[in-house]
C-alpha cells in the first residue's frame, strides 16, 4: 500500500445528544485511544444531506498494523456501551463507501469483514 487510506469517522449514540458533555467525553476517549495507534485529524468535510461543511474526524490508515490497531480501538469503545454506533466512510476511485458498526452487535466477524474491506480498498481492489 503506497498511500494511507483516509477514513472519515463519525460517532453516534441512541442515549446521548451529540452536544451532551458526557457524550463529548466518550468521543474524546475514543479519539485519544485512536491517536495512540493511528494518525487522527479533524477537518471540515461535507455532511450528507446538509448544506455547508461540518467538522469531521479523519483516520489515516497506512499499514496492516494501523488497520488492526484502529479496529481494536473501535471494538473496545463500542463494547462499553450498546447504544453506541460508529460510521466509517471513505472514497476510492471516486466512489464513496460506508460501513456502520453498532454497539448492540459486534461479533468478531464484523470487525474482520471491516478490516478486510478497508485493506482491499486501500490496495485498490474492489
Amino acid at each position: 500500500m503506497s498511500e494511507a487510506l483516509e477514513v472519515q469517522l463519525s460517532t453516534h449514540s441512541d442515549r446521548f445528544d451529540t452536544s451532551d458533555e458526557s457524550w463529548l467525553d466518550q468521543e474524546g476517549e475514543l479519539l485519544a485511544a485512536l491517536r495512540g495507534e493511528v494518525t487522527v485529524r479533524r477537518e471540515l468535510v461535507a455532511a450528507p444531506g446538509q448544506k455547508g461543511l461540518v467538522e469531521g474526524i479523519i483516520l489515516a490508515l497506512g499499514s496492516a498494523g494501523a488497520f488492526k490497531a484502529a479496529v481494536d480501538c473501535l471494538r473496545a469503545w463500542l463494547g462499553r456501551d450498546r447504544t453506541r454506533r460508529i460510521e466509517l466512510a471513505w472514497t476510492v476511485d471516486g466512489r464513496e463507501e460506508r460501513f456502520v458498526l453498532q454497539g448492540t452487535a459486534i461479533p468478531n466477524e464484523e470487525f474482520e469483514k471491516l478490516a478486510e474491506l478497508l485493506r482491499a480498498k486501500a490496495a485498490g481492489s474492489s
